[in-house]
């Protein structure tokens, strides 16, 4: 198992995940945005579904805006940098850096 993976998994028992649905806008390097939605959401990352086959990279960073998280204000954007951990047909694992 390599590094990443074991960080993934080691990620997934220390932290709780809630499953929540909320849009969520993925912003790569290249300014190219792409639309997807949560699956569950924890204090060390989210789960988004690959709705739009993202040409992500394992590693790379990413800007995240999640819509609805309470604490933020309605009137900005708030962009969380995050790095894409796994990445798989139907889903794409993000951490919070």
């Amino acid at each position: 198992m390599s590094a990443h993976a074991e960080q993934s998994v080691e990620n997934a028992r220390r932290f709780s995940r809630v499953n929540i649905n909320l849009p969520v806008a993925i912003r790569q390097k290249d300014s190219q945005v792409f639309l997807s939605e949560s699956l569950d959401i924890s204090e060390g990352g989210i789960l988004v579904r690959n709705n739009e086959n993202a040409s992500l990279e394992t590693g790379e960073t990413v800007k995240v805006h999640i819509d609805g998280i309470l604490g933020e204000e309605q009137s900005k954007m708030v962009l969380h940098e995050m790095k894409v951990i796994r990445i798989e047909e139907t889903i794409i694992a993000l951490e919070f850096i």
